[in-house]
């Protein structure tokens, strides 16, 4: 009988991005893969609340231009939820208006980052930071 090993992910940190532009999940896929963090990948808000019901990750990266629900809603949803609001989320959007940036730290966001203003790696390290990741 083989002995059961324990799960090599229940120490690995999982990351939720609802993103829906596909060559941006590639890229950030590809990149969270060599960081040794887990990427779920929600292509909408509906789906990302999927994945919050099943089993809340260490931290949301939420765009906020969505198909469906928008991803203000889902920051919303988020943060009325028992179980989830305490989820570190860190806005990555091209919505990059001033009340915009004020609506998502009203909301609640540890940051909000413009994509047009950043790197894939720049993002990496952030949120790093907030996984407490070395």
């Amino acid at each position: 009988m083989t002995p059961i090993q324990p799960k090599a992910t229940q120490s690995k940190k999982t990351v939720l991005i609802v993103e829906d532009d596909v060559f941006l999940q590639k890229a950030y896929d590809i990149k969270f893969k060599k960081e040794g963090i887990e990427l779920l990948i929600a292509s909408d808000g509906d789906e990302a609340l999927t994945y919050l019901a099943k089993d809340p990750p260490d931290l949301v990266l939420l765009d906020i231009m969505l198909p469906g629900i928008s991803g203000f809603d889902v920051l919303r949803q988020i943060r009325s939820n028992e179980k989830w609001k305490s989820v570190p989320v860190v806005i990555l959007s091209n919505l990059g208006q001033a009340e915009d940036i004020e609506k998502g730290k009203n909301l609640g966001v540890k940051e909000y980052i413009i994509k047009a203003n950043s790197k894939i790696n720049d993002v990496i390290k952030l949120i790093r930071s907030y996984l407490d990741v070395k």
